[in-house]
């Protein structure tokens, strides 16, 4: 019987081609719910002279243009995707990143990263512009702002802190062993010493060169006391090197991270070791109106009372003489942002600290505060409880360490307080079993500001807005740290984490008006308190 035997190549050899259908339909269909087009609606809006301006005319075109790229960053962090290698990932298998890159090829992760820090000096423009678009359109009005502020995790590790108490202690010691070595008095100035130390440690270096002195290393061999004497010297130099490059890091902070020379260690509300510890993080405050963020800041002090001046500042440079009322909670509230807001014309809405406190049966029977006691105005003189003046004794003052302002503080006392029944109750503070005299002092000034600031607070006009900040400038935190899981910086230094959440905030703002425009909500949006509540 004969077999005929048909092996790969002939397979292959004769095998016929057949074509089963030739589709010429090339049209891809994206399914799109308006997020699309709205990026490109606010882009097209947007100057971007300024990023296409940072690109050379002269070589090669650039991988992806600034506006695609830009578009895709937008797309990205309003869809919580921040990492550049995620991008990445989006750019190659996203139909919506597809769509923007048109012909481009996806970009790199390392493309990407360049392009983010091209454009760190102009996303606050971007965020500024979006935020003008935005007033066009009567989705925001800046008559009124909401702040409110959290402290973010830096991208530093958690132990590598560097405190201020340590570092002057270091150099207070070693300035006093300096002294005893060179015989000088303990009062000695540091930076006499400094002087001194590196004149000798230059003088005994020309000494050993032209003597030639050899230094000696190892077991066994006796160093001569010049050269123990250039090796004490040389520590001595590189430690004081070392603790005045620390103070520069830190200026007027108390600690800073070797890993992010910007970050401060901060007590955080995230307390995973329960023990209270500190942690490198940013203080990070955002401005809010109509549900939008219209600003952020970041900054390097862990209270929020420090951050109001500056922060108000930038958000009225940003857009001029559009701000009237600035609403806070009772974490901003001293008596330089009160004045600083009153020379500004702004209306305050500051909670105040004791605002809570004195709705309590505690506050208002304790016979102890000046502010549960009679004030008579013609004779200048507090009445207590037991019917005593307490007298205008004098005037002092008291400067503010952060920002040096000094206030009047005026003291009132009664000198005939021994034997009084309740003695005890009214003087807390006197360790004696029967004190004598009752003092009191107090800055008039500030209490007239958190009175007027009080006012307006329960104002039917006040309480909407404590309602509005409430919902509005501490749900944009609550949306980007536990909508958006960011819960932690991923760049080091200020001017870096300040560009990202910038971008994120407009990301924050994208998903927000696209949410409007999809229920067909075009007014500004203001939260009120009900009618009968208010009554």
């Amino acid at each position: 019987m004969n077999t005929t035997s048909i092996n790969h190549t002939n397979n292959i050899k004769f095998k016929r081609s057949v074509q089963l259908k030739m589709s010429f339909d090339v049209d891809v269909d994206i399914l799109d719910d308006g997020e699309i087009q709205l990026i490109e609606y606010i882009v097209e809006r947007m100057d971007l002279s300024s990023i296409i301006n940072c690109y050379s005319r002269n070589g090669r075109k650039p991988a992806v243009w600034a506006h695609s790229m830009l578009k895709i960053l937008f797309l990205c962090y309003s869809n919580g995707i921040v990492s550049c290698r995620k991008i990445e990932e989006f750019c190659r298998y996203d139909l919506r990143a597809k769509y923007f890159l048109s012909d481009q090829k996806p970009p790199s992760y390392s493309t990407i990263n360049r392009f983010r820090n091209l454009i760190e000096d102009h996303t606050r423009s971007f965020l500024q512009q979006f935020v003008d678009i935005l007033i066009e359109m009567g989705h925001v009005d800046l008559s009124a702002i909401y702040i409110d502020g959290t402290k973010i995790e830096s991208y530093a590790n958690r132990y590598t802190f560097v405190w201020r108490k340590n570092i002057e202690r270091y150099q207070e010691k070693l300035r006093l062993r300096i002294a005893e070595y060179f015989n000088f008095s303990s009062n000695t100035n540091l930076e006499y010493l400094r002087k001194l130390t590196h004149k000798r440690y230059t003088k005994n270096k020309d000494h050993c060169i032209e003597n030639e002195v050899i230094f000696v290393y190892g077991s066994g061999r006796r160093k001569s006391e010049i050269q123990k004497e250039q090796e004490l010297l040389e520590g001595w130099i590189e430690k004081l090197d070392i603790y005045e490059k620390d103070l520069e890091i830190m200026g007027e902070r108390n600690s800073y991270s070797k890993t992010d020379y910007d970050a401060t260690f901060m007590r955080m509300k995230d307390d995973h070791m329960m023990n209270g510890q500190l942690k490198p993080a940013y203080n990070v405050q955002m401005a809010s109106s109509g549900n939008f963020i219209v600003g952020v800041g970041g900054y390097q002090l862990p209270s929020d009372m420090n951050t109001l001046i500056p922060f108000v500042n930038q958000i009225d440079n940003l857009h001029p003489d559009q701000l009237h009322n600035v609403v806070a909670d009772a974490g901003y509230e001293s008596i330089e942002n009160y004045k600083y807001l009153d020379e500004k014309d702004l209306i305050a809405y500051i909670k105040p600290a004791n605002y809570e406190q004195k709705k309590g049966r505690k506050y208002k029977n304790d016979i102890s505060r000046f502010e549960n006691m009679i004030y008579h105005e013609n004779i200048d003189a507090f009445e207590c409880s037991q019917g005593k003046l307490l007298n205008r004794q004098k005037d002092t003052y008291r400067t503010r360490k952060k920002s040096d302002y000094r206030e009047i503080l005026h003291v009132y006392a009664c000198l005939g307080c021994k034997d009084c029944p309740v003695n005890k109750e009214c003087i807390k503070w006197s360790k004696k079993d029967n004190p004598e005299e009752k003092r009191i002092s107090f800055s008039p000034e500030f209490r007239a500001y958190r009175e007027e600031s009080e006012k307006n607070c329960k104002s039917a006009e006040g309480v909407n807005h404590r309602i509005n900040r409430s919902i509005q400038a501490e749900g944009a935190f609550s949306y980007l740290k536990d909508g958006l899981q960011y819960d932690r910086f991923r760049h080091k230094g200020m001017k870096k984490i300040v560009s990202d959440l910038e971008l994120m905030s407009i990301g924050i703002n994208l998903n927000t008006l696209l949410s409007k425009l999809k229920s067909g909500k075009a007014e500004f949006t203001y939260y009120k308190k009900a009618e009968k509540e208010l009554a």
